[in-house]
C-alpha cells in the first residue's frame, strides 16, 4: 500500500483492543505503546516504527463534482475534488470514478465487489423476480466454500489490487450488509466472513469497512433467526404463508413483510393494498429493540470486517441519542474492533422548512454524542441530488474536527451518560477537556463537574472546553 496522508507513513490496520499493545516496525522490533481506553484504527508512522491513532474523517460522494469516466468534461472537476475534501483524509468511491488526482486520500473503494457478487448469481440459474434476493441469499449460504464462488471473489480483489496499486486502498465490501446490501433480503454473514478472508489472504489485514444496517428497527436476517428456530430448515421458496394478507398485498417488495426485530416483532404495517410505513412503538421499546438489534447483527457480522459503521439518517435526526446507542451496540457486538457511524452529510433528511445551519447543528450534536459513547471516526454520505449549501454550512465543523483530533486521541479518564446528558473528559500529562453533547430537542440539562464554568447545556447544544 501506497503513503499518501502523513509523510512517508502508510496505512496498515493492527490488533485494536482495550490492552497494552506492541507495534511491530519494519525491523521487527517491538515497540510498546500507551493503554488504549477506545478501540482505534491505527496507522504505522515509518519515521518511528510507532503505530498513531488515526480518527477517519471520510466523504461518500461529493456535491458538486462530476461522477463520470474519463475525460473530464470541463477541467473543473479536479478543482472542486480538492475543494470538497479539504478537510477529510479518506473517501469512498465507486471503483469505475477514481481519478489520479485522488490519491492525496486513503480511498476505500465501493460497490466493486457487491457487483461481482451479483454477477456471479446471475449465472447461477435461480429464480428471478421481485423475490429473487431470498433465493440469492439461500444459494450464497450453501456454497459460499464453493470454488467457483471463492474464485469470483479472488478474481475482484485482484482487480482492484492491481487497478488501484498506487493508491492507499481499503474496502468496503457491501453496503448495509444485514439490510439489504445485495438486494431486498439480507446477506448471509458467512458472504462477508468469507469475503475478508479472502481480502486478509492478499493484502494481509488492510482497512475492511462494515456498514451494517441502514436502520436499527429490524432485519430479514431476524425472520430467519426466528424460522429456524421453531422449523429447523429454510423452505425452498419464501413462506408468504406466515405473512398477513396486507403483507402478501405488497407485489413491488414482497420481501418486506419478513423484516422483523429480534423478538419478531414487524418492522413494518401494511394496509389492505400492500402500502407499507414503519411500525409504530412506544419510544421506550423502540430503543431498546434498536439497541438489541444492532447488538445482535454486529455479533452476527463481527467476522466480517475491522470497522464497523451503520447509517440511520431519518432516525438520527427524529432522535439524536440514537447516535450513542448505535456506538454501544455496536461494540457490545463486536468486541474490540473500532466503530465509524455514518451521518448526513448534505440535508438528505433535513425538513424543507429548515436553515442549514439549524440542520447542521443537530447533525454535530449526533456527532459528538457518538464520540462521547466511543466512535472513532466519523463518515458523512452526501445526497448528490441536492444543492451543495448543507455541505458547505457543514464544513467548519469538519475544520472543527481536524483541529480537535489530538484531543480525542487522549485517552479517556471518564465517561458519563446520564439520559441526554452525555459527558466525556479526555486526560494526557495533566491537561484535560470535556465534552458534552445535550441529545435533547425540547430540553436544558444541567452540567455538575467540578473545575467547568458550564452549567448547562441548551437542546442540542455541544460543549468542548479544556478543564
Amino acid at each position: 500500500m501506497t503513503s499518501i496522508l502523513i509523510g512517508t507513513m502508510f496505512f496498515v490496520f493492527l490488533s485494536l483492543s482495550c490492552v497494552d499493545k506492541e507495534i511491530v516496525d519494519d525491523n521487527s522490533k517491538p515497540k510498546p505503546v500507551e493503554k488504549d481506553t477506545e478501540n482505534w484504527v491505527y496507522r504505522k508512522n515509518n519515521l518511528t516504527g510507532r503505530g498513531e491513532k488515526f480518527f477517519g474523517i471520510v466523504h461518500y460522494n461529493l456535491p458538486g463534482y462530476n461522477y463520470h469516466r474519463n475525460p473530464d468534461p470541463d477541467g473543473n472537476n479536479e478543482t472542486i475534488y480538492k475543494v470538497k475534501t479539504t478537510y477529510c483524509n479518506t473517501i469512498i468511491m465507486d471503483d469505475k470514478f477514481v481519478k489520479p488526482y485522488m490519491n492525496d486520500k486513503i480511498l476505500i473503494i465501493n460497490n466493486y465487489l457487491r457487483y461481482k457478487i451479483q454477477v456471479y448469481l446471475s449465472n447461477q440459474n435461480l429464480p428471478e423476480g421481485s423475490d429473487k434476493d431470498y433465493y440469492g441469499a439461500q444459494f450464497l449460504k450453501e456454497n459460499v466454500n464453493n470454488v467457483n464462488f471463492v474464485y469470483a471473489l479472488d478474481d475482484a480483489i485482484d482487480v482492484l489490487i492491481n487497478k488501484f496499486k498506487n493508491f492507499d486502498m481499503e474496502y468496503n465490501t457491501i453496503d448495509e450488509i444485514a439490510l439489504g446490501g445485495l438486494g431486498n433480503y439480507f446477506t448471509p454473514p458467512a458472504v462477508g466472513n468469507k469475503l475478508y478472508d479472502r481480502i486478509k489472504l492478499k493484502e494481509g489485514d488492510p482497512l475492511v469497512l462494515v456498514d451494517l444496517l441502514g436502520h436499527g428497527r429490524g432485519s430479514t436476517y431476524f425472520f430467519e433467526q426466528n424460522y429456524l428456530k421453531e422449523y429447523g430448515t429454510m423452505p425452498k421458496d419464501p413462506p408468504y404463508n406466515i405473512l398477513s394478507d396486507e403483507a402478501r398485498a405488497n407485489k413491488m417488495i414482497p420481501l418486506l413483510g419478513f423484516s422483523q426485530a429480534y423478538d419478531g416483532t414487524p418492522v413494518y404495517n401494511f394496509d389492505k393494498n400492500g402500502n407499507y410505513t414503519y411500525n409504530n412503538i412506544d419510544f421506550e421499546s423502540y430503543k431498546k429493540n434498536w439497541y438489541e438489534n444492532v447488538k445482535q447483527i454486529a455479533s452476527a457480522y463481527r467476522n466480517s470486517g475491522n470497522l464497523f459503521s451503520l447509517n440511520a439518517y431519518n432516525d438520527f435526526y427524529k432522535y439524536p441519542i440514537l447516535s450513542g446507542i448505535t456506538v454501544d451496540a455496536i461494540k457490545a457486538g463486536v468486541g474490540d474492533k473500532p466503530v465509524w457511524l455514518y451521518f448526513d452529510g448534505n440535508g438528505y433528511s433535513k425538513p424543507a422548512s429548515m436553515s442549514a445551519n439549524e440542520y447542521v447543528k443537530i447533525v454535530k450534536c449526533q456527532i459528538y454524542t457518538s464520540i462521547i459513547h466511543g466512535a472513532t471516526g466519523v463518515l458523512f454520505w452526501n445526497d448528490t441530488s441536492k444543492a451543495p449549501y448543507v455541505f458547505d454550512a457543514l464544513t467548519p465543523m469538519l475544520k472543527e474536527l481536524n483541529e480537535n483530533v489530538d484531543i480525542f486521541y487522549m485517552n479517556t479518564a471518564e465517561t458519563s451518560i446520564v439520559n441526554d446528558l452525555h459527558i466525556m473528559i479526555k486526560e494526557n500529562k495533566g491537561e484535560k477537556y470535556i465534552i458534552a453533547s445535550n441529545t435533547s430537542k425540547t430540553k436544558s440539562v444541567t452540567i455538575n463537574i467540578p473545575n467547568v464554568n458550564k452549567k448547562s447545556l441548551a437542546p442540542l447544544e455541544v460543549y468542548f472546553s479544556g478543564i
